[in-house]
This record gives C-alpha cells, structure tokens and sequence, in this order.
C-alpha cells in the first residue's frame, strides 16, 4: 500500500498536493511492518446505461433504477465485501500482531460526499446481511425513528387525523402492511381510528396496534411527555418485544442514537418549560439535528463514511467508490488574490487580468487541498486497498481525471507496472498491484450460553409511594430551611451576571481535561473569545482559575484515569428521608478499585477558609451524592470534596459534617 501511495505522489502533477520534505526529491515511506503482503485492485469503471425509461407516476424522479451505476457498484462492493467476510480473507491484527480472518469491523469505506452512493452502498451491505455501522452523521431531525414518535404525539393530539394515522400505522410500533392500511382504510364512512377500534377483533395484529394507540391516547393526555415517549418506548408487547426492539429491529442499531437524542431532545425541552405534546411537537417542527456518530470503536461493522472524517483512524481493508467525483465548479465571487487582497467576479467570462490570476490560484488550492484528502484516504489501509468509481454513459475511459487516473498513472509506474496483474472476467479486468489475499479459517466465536433474565427484568417495576419526590441535591438544603441568604437576581460580579462566571469556568473545567495537555491553553483561548462580551482581563481571570485547578499536583486524581465529567446521576438511599429521591448531575465522578471519589466544582469568592463554613447547601449536596453512591459501589468507600477555583483549594467533606448535613434534610 505505501509503495503505491509513493508511486502515485512521485507524478508531478500530484506532488504538489503532498509535496516531500525539504531535501527530499519525492515523497518516501518506510513501513512499520513487512511481515504480510498487502494488495492494491484497481476495478473498472461502473459505466451509466445510456437512457432508461422511468415510470414517474409510480417512482420518484430522483429515486435509483434497479441497473443505475450507483446500484451496481454499490452491489459489487457489497459483493466483494461479502467474498472477503466468507472466504476469510487475511488482514493483519494491529492488538496481537498475528495474521488472522477478516472480520466487518476490518472493513473502512470512505466516500467524498453523503449522496446517492452513500446510502446506496449501506442499502446493498444491509441486503447482503453485511454488518454495517450505518451513516457517520444523523440528520436525526430527518430520522424516520424521530418522525415516527412525533407522529405518535399528533395522534394524541389529533386522532381524526387519517394521514397522520395512516403512516403511523405502517410504523415499527403497529408493524401494519399497506395491504392492512388499504383493507381498513377503503371505503370507510368513519375516521381511521373508528374504524381500526371497530373492526380490531377481526386481526390480532389490528387488535395490538388499537390497544397500543389507546393506550397512548390515554397516557399521552396525562403524562408529560418526556414520562409517555420514555415509558413508551420500554412497553413491552404479548410477545416480550419492547417497542424499542421493534424499532432497531427494523431500522438497525443506528436508530438506537435517534432515539436516546429524541429523548434527550424531550427532557431538554420540559427544561425550557415545555410541557405538553402540542408545545413539543410544534417545538421540534424547527429542530435540525445533526450527530457525529463515533465510529472508532471496535464494533464488528462495516464502516461507511467520508475521507475528510477518517482522519485519525485506520483498517486493514479500505475501499474508495468516489475516484471520479469532480470538484464543484463555480463557488463564490469572492477571489482571494495572491497578495491577500479580495476581488469580485461573477464568473470566468467576465474576468480580467487580476481576477483570471485569483481564480487560477483558488483552483489551484483547491486541487492541492482535494490530493491532500486523497493521501488521507489512502493511507487508512493496511493490508488492501480497493479503488473504484463510476462514470457517465457518455464519458470515456481514458478521458477520466481526478483521483481514478492518478491512480491509473500509478499503476504504470516503473516501479509498480512489473508487479501488476489482471484477474477477473477477461472483459473488464481488475488491476491488482501485490499478492493476492490468504484465506485463513474464520475465528470461532465461544458458544453463547443464554441465562435466564431475573424476575424483576420481566415484571412490572414496584409503584413509587404517593408521597416519593424528586429533588435536585443543589436544592434540597434550600427545601429544608437553609441558612444559606437568598441572592438577589439583580445582583452582579464584575459586570456579569451573577452566575456566569462560575458557568464558564465549569465549562473550561468539563471540557478541558479531555484535550491534550500541551494544546488546553489554546483551546481555552477559542473557547473563551467565543464568550464575545467578556473583556480579556475577565478571559484571563477565568484562564487563571481553571487553569489553577487544572495543573495543580494535588488535583491529578480529579483528572485522571478513571474519572469522568458531568455524569448523570439518580436514585434513592436508605440514607436520605423517606419517599426522597435525587436527580443530579455530578461535575466530576472518579472511580477506581479502591474508591470512589464525587467532586463539585464551587467559584464562589473568597473560598471559605474550612469546610465547615462552606454554605449548608452545598454540604448537603455532596452528602447526597454520596448517600446514593453508596448505593452503587456498596463494596468500595465513597468520598466527597468541594474544588474551590479561588485559591484554588480542595476540601474532601468529612463523615460527620455529611452527617450533619443529613440531619438537616431529614
């Protein structure tokens, strides 16, 4: 793979995009490993049939025909992907250094763009029965899961909405064919509902969507809605199928994001006060939600997503579909000129001598910049490397620019040529640089022994008693007569408002241990110039007290292994007051085998010189953190401590001023 990443950038008319380092004439590779060969196939292209006749009335315009170029190609490689999972192909394991069978999760497609091919190639890997990890980025707004849930709230709603219902119907949780939709819906002289609550008894899968819908119709109207979508969603059916089983069942395991963020999206909505489903569904009409879905993980899946995203990751077998794809034309009529000055120019044909000159020079860029993104996408492989593309049905062959024909020069490249061979049909060889790949036999996986689920997995959960209440632990010192002055909302600090400086210094705190020690003051810096109405003392005032607590040698447990910031938290204790339950959000969790360790961060000035004059309600916070925690590590010592940013200090609560605290609420 690197001696033909090497080929291809030695041609002059692609070293300038990775040019080699200074004193070098080319760019050079030394491989880590030599022990297995590796392969690079270069596949024909996957040519457009001229004109196919479309039935518009039945099919979008823009929907793929069965022959397109991107359904065969996105077939092949499924194929090919399928072949390689069967045959157990040889890939090297970068964890034990062994060769070993070719797994999904060895497998990294990379795309330029998330268009057609791109779900076009999950589509073919889900037919096939190919594990694949599904799309990098959810548009979770767009998401048929989300869709789905906020059609369950208009019904609530509006249950004479036939459309509405019609849809939902189809859905994973009422599972109906059109074949059902259409028996109930033809001919009707009555809403949908009416008629599906009528005629219910006539199919058992008629009668278990009437009864779902009901109960969501009764529930929906006196729950709020974060209680409904989440009790909802864990309902379980005759068959013991949660509803969402049912969804993942038929959407993928990707669905399972859309709907923890729908949830989140839910929660985080009854916090601006939005408490019924019609504020929610008109709340969520605007939402457009994008995720970035973590896909370094060591999931046995497929991977699909674009160069630019595959940054820092890497897999034995990458394949590249989109060799062909040609840079945008056009773009702004904004030209950066050489010198750093702007021109304005709506196009080619109107452009003078300073403006030809800029727009040369951004194509330029813009070519360098899309080989840079080809040497990313190449060097993700480390055993095989499978480059493909597709062209136009009046295109030809060696007319073929871009990424493909830089690869096609490398093919005859002095040192690559000799070792290149066709395989394949004779008609439409495949190029194949490097030995072809070893079979092994496939890895046994351990026999799964299934257990039993414990009684309370399947029950009902017990009913909480009449008087159980829930409390935020920053608050319960407040619901139990605190000493603690109420603040004035009028009140500022240093011309913010009063709790602003304290957010922004938790935000350094939460985010900031997780970047690399030597880049945390720069990211401070972008992330403080974001705050625009701050001044640069109060930025440096801040950097200071985050920084005080970040570098402190006294602080290194805080934030190393095994800790964890803004961890939600909830439950009960035999500690705390009958019917009391907590829910919270712990700044920072350590947990190792020794202990476990709850801290809060406090920016109040000055810092008390003794725990003791702390402020009763955060005392009473920590002994609730730590009542609870008790609960979940009952086989290791569960500790508190208070970080004061103003000195910055580290206070561990002692046993009996949480005691104290305890007895207060009690």
């Amino acid at each position: 793979v690197l001696s033909f990443v090497d080929a291809l950038f030695s041609d002059p008319a692609t070293r300038s995009g990775v040019p080699p380092p200074a004193g070098d004439d080319l760019v050079t590779h030394q491989p880590f490993r030599e022990d297995g060969p590796g392969c690079v196939d270069l596949w024909p292209l996957t040519r457009e049939f001229p004109g196919e006749d479309r039935d518009a009335w039945e099919a979008p315009v823009d929907a793929q025909t069965e022959h397109s170029a991107n359904r065969r190609l996105a077939e092949a490689i499924a194929g090919e992907i399928a072949g390689i999972l069967d045959r157990g192909d040889e890939v090297h394991d970068k964890e034990t250094g062994k060769r070993r069978a070719a797994h999904a999760g060895d497998i990294l497609i990379l795309v330029r763009r998330r268009k057609v091919l791109f779900e076009e190639i999950i589509r073919a890997l889900k037919r096939r029965g190919v594990p694949v990890a599904g799309a990098d980025r959810l548009s979770l707004s767009a998401h048929i899961a989300f869709d789905d849930l906020l059609a369950l709230g208009r019904f609530v709603l509006f249950p004479e909405d036939d459309l509405t219902l019609a849809a939902l119907l189809k859905s994973p949780f009422c599972a109906l064919t059109d074949e059902d939709v259409y028996a109930l819906a033809k001919g009707r002289k009555a809403t949908l509902w009416r008629i599906l609550s009528d005629r219910a008894d006539e199919d058992s899968r008629w009668a278990a969507a009437q009864n779902l819908l009901a109960w969501c119709l009764v529930e929906g109207r006196k729950r709020q809605p974060f209680e409904f979508f989440a009790t909802l969603l864990g309902k379980v059916d005759a068959a013991g199928l949660s509803n969402r089983a049912k969804v993942l069942t038929r959407l993928g395991s990707e669905a399972d994001e859309a709907l923890d963020e729908f949830l989140a999206q839910v929660m985080n909505a009854e916090q601006r006060n939005i408490r019924d489903l019609e504020a929610l569904i008109a709340d969520f009409a605007a939402l457009d939600i994008i995720v970035k879905r973590e896909m370094e993980g060591a999931r046995r899946e497929v991977r699909v997503m674009t160069a630019h995203g595959s940054k820092g990751l890497e897999a034995p077998i990458v394949f590249l579909p989109e060799t062909t794809v040609k840079r945008g034309t056009g773009g702004s009529p904004l030209l950066a000129t050489e010198h750093g000055g702007v021109l304005w120019s709506t196009g080619s044909k109107s452009d003078c001598a300073a403006s030809t000159a800029a727009r040369e020079l951004r194509d330029r860029k813009e070519a360098e910049e899309a080989l840079r993104l080809y040497y990313v996408a190449l060097t993700r492989a480390r055993d095989r490397l499978v480059l493909c593309g597709r062209i136009d049905a009046r295109t030809k062959d060696e007319t073929v620019g871009g990424w493909y024909a830089a690869a096609r020069a490398a093919f005859d490249h002095p040192d690559i040529a000799p070792e290149v061979r066709e395989i394949g049909d004779p008609d439409a060889p495949i190029l194949r640089f490097g030995p072809d790949p070893k079979t092994l036999p496939k890895a046994t996986l351990a026999e799964v022994v299934t257990a039993p689920l414990p009684s309370w997995a399947t029950g009902l959960a017990a009913a909480e008693p009449a008087l159980a209440r829930y409390a935020a632990p920053s608050r319960i010192e407040d619901e139990a007569d605190s000493r603690a002055p109420a603040p004035s909302p009028l009140a500022k600090v240093e011309g913010l408002g009063r709790y602003r400086r304290g957010e922004i210094i938790h935000r350094l705190l939460q985010i900031l241990p997780d970047v690399v020690p030597a880049q945390r003051r720069a990211a401070s810096g972008r992330l403080l110039a974001a705050e625009r109405d701050l001044t640069d003392d109060q930025r440096l005032e801040m950097a200071a007290a985050a920084f005080g607590v970040l570098e402190d040698d006294r602080f290194a447990d805080v934030f190393g292994p095994g800790s964890r910031a803004e961890v939600a938290l909830a439950g009960t204790s035999a500690l705390l007051p009958k019917g009391l339950a907590i829910s919270g959000r712990v700044d920072r969790l350590v947990v190792t085998g020794e202990r476990v360790l709850v801290v809060d961060y406090k920016t109040n000035r000055p810092a008390p010189a003794a725990i003791e004059a702390a402020d009763p309600a955060y005392l009473a916070q920590m002994a609730v953190y730590v009542a609870v925690l008790r609960e979940v590590f009952p086989d290791r010592p569960v500790a508190a401590a208070l970080v004061w940013t103003d000195g910055p200090k580290l206070m561990e609560v002692p046993e009996k001023v949480m005691a104290q605290a305890l007895g207060r609420i009690g």
